[in-house]
Parts: structure tokens; sequence; C-alpha cells
């Protein structure tokens, strides 16, 4: 089991993991990195600078609807993701060409049990299979 505080950089505080990125099928090279936790997202958002840092693949495009419901082309990039013990080896993503935050989307936390436990300001990142 992770625990995590929540971020006080948001305010009222939210809770964040931290992750490490590699490209597909390599060891993590980068990270720790703050992902911000979003129930709400579909997709994960990884800022371009990342993605050119470890050399991560496009590998398709998507149509992807705002909170504002604008709909925008988006392109998906290959990477591998890992959670404190949790190694996930391709995950596509969103390349956030606007943005410098990582947004953790259901396509990763649909993959992990987590435990929001608001007043004390602490995810967890809870052992066995998802």
């Amino acid at each position: 089991m992770s625990h995590y505080p929540y971020s006080s950089e948001y305010s009222p505080a939210a809770p964040v993991l931290e992750i490490n990125l590699g490209a597909p099928g390599t060891p993590p090279t980068l990270g720790p990195l703050e992902a911000l936790v979003d129930t709400g997202a579909d997709a994960t958002l990884i800022p371009m600078k990342y993605l050119r840092q470890i050399g991560a693949r496009k590998v398709d495009q998507a149509a992807l609807r705002s909170q504002w419901g604008e709909h925008r082309l988006v392109s998906l990039y290959a990477v591998a993701v890992e959670i404190g013990q949790r190694h996930f080896a391709a995950v596509w993503v969103v390349g956030d060409e606007i943005g410098d935050e990582v947004v953790l989307g259901r396509n990763v936390l649909n993959r992990l049990r987590l435990l929001l436990d608001g007043p004390a300001a602490m995810t967890e990142v809870l052992d066995g299979p998802a």
C-alpha cells in the first residue's frame, strides 16, 4: 500500500499520486511527477514536454470533449506508467500541448484500487487486484 498526501497547490487541497513515465516496454526514465487524480476525466493527459523527454510515439488521434462541452482533436501517445509498485507497460494518453499538469483519468485510475480519504487529506493505492 502506498500513501500520498493531498496537494495544497490546489484550493481546496486535491488528491495526487506520484508517477514515473517511460517509453512502452522500457523501465520508467522520468519522474517522480505529481499527477492530479481526476475521476471525472475519461483520459490521462501528459504535457508534451514530458512525452518528448521519454520519446513517446504517437499512436492515434481522437476527439475529446472538454468539461465545457467543446470538442477537440487530440493526439494519443503510448507510454509506460508506474505508480508505486504498479507498472502499466503501454497506456494511451493524450498529449497536452497547452498545460503543464499531469492529469490521471479513468483509463489509468480504473486499473487501481484507491482510497481517497478527504478528512485525512491522503490518497492510498491499495494492494491487490484492481
